[in-house]
Formats: structure tokens, C-alpha cells, sequence
């Protein structure tokens, strides 16, 4: 009988510290991979020297970094607060307000006068959340 009981106690904590923080994982790589993704565009479409471009990868790493310490956060105050998930999206759209903020500053400082101009266009087609590059709509 103990046998069998302390099985059972093993199985299931077994069983629940691999169910933990999946989502928090999942779309930290993506966050990541998407931020190389945005640079990549960023350089193709203003034509960024090699500095230009540390710069910008510098940024939006930090940007993705920062954006996924905000997730972690946010979801684990909601978790033991209980509070409202209205109240955790506009604490993170705050975060990310902030972060992003940090990000053009940077970006907008080694850029030229044309091209900071071009970056405010583009930088509307990156989505702020997940850094994916949304299609600009033809009218």
C-alpha cells in the first residue's frame, strides 16, 4: 500500500512540474526569432550601414528581452493577485509603451534625417506586441 501511494505522489509531481509555464516559453523564441526578422526588414527598406545595423539588433534584442520579462510578470501578478485579465493587458500595453519608447530613441538616433522619417512609417507595419511584420493595406 505505501508502494503503491508513494507512486502515486511521484507520478503526479512528475506530472505537474512538466506542466508549467508552456506559454511563457513558447513565445519568448518567437519573440526572438521575430525581432531578427523585423531588423532584417528594417535593413532591407532604409538601407542600413553595418553600424546602423548593430544598432538596431542591439535594440530590438533588448526590446524582445524586456517585452518578455513584461509577459512573465504581468501573468505571474495575475496568478496571485487574481486580478482582472483587462487590468494585466494594460499593465503590459504600459510596459510596452515604455520599452518601445526606448527602442525608437535609440533607433532614431543613428539614423538619418530621410531615413527617421521612413522609420516612422515602417516601424507601423511591425506589430508592437509580437514583432511581426504586418502587409501594408493598398487602398
Amino acid at each position: 500500500m505505501k508502494n503503491l501511494l508513494l507512486s502515486l505522489i511521484c507520478v503526479l509531481l512528475v506530472s505537474f512540474s512538466f506542466g508549467q509555464d508552456k506559454s511563457i516559453k513558447a513565445k519568448k523564441p518567437a519573440l526572438k526569432q521575430n525581432s531578427v526578422k523585423a531588423v532584417e526588414y528594417l535593413t532591407q527598406t532604409l538601407k542600413l550601414d553595418p553600424k546602423q545595423k548593430a544598432i538596431f539588433m542591439k535594440s530590438y534584442a533588448e526590446y524582445a528581452d524586456n517585452m518578455t520579462k513584461a509577459i512573465k510578470k504581468t501573468s505571474k501578478d495575475s496568478k496571485e493577485a487574481a486580478s482582472s485579465p483587462a487590468v494585466d493587458r494594460k499593465q503590459l500595453h504600459k510596459y510596452m509603451l515604455r520599452f518601445a519608447d526606448e527602442r525608437d530613441f535609440v533607433a532614431k538616433e543613428c539614423l538619418k534625417k530621410k531615413q527617421v522619417s521612413k522609420y516612422d512609417d515602417l516601424i507601423k507595419s511591425i506589430h508592437p506586441f509580437t514583432l511581426e511584420i504586418r502587409e501594408k493595406k493598398k487602398k
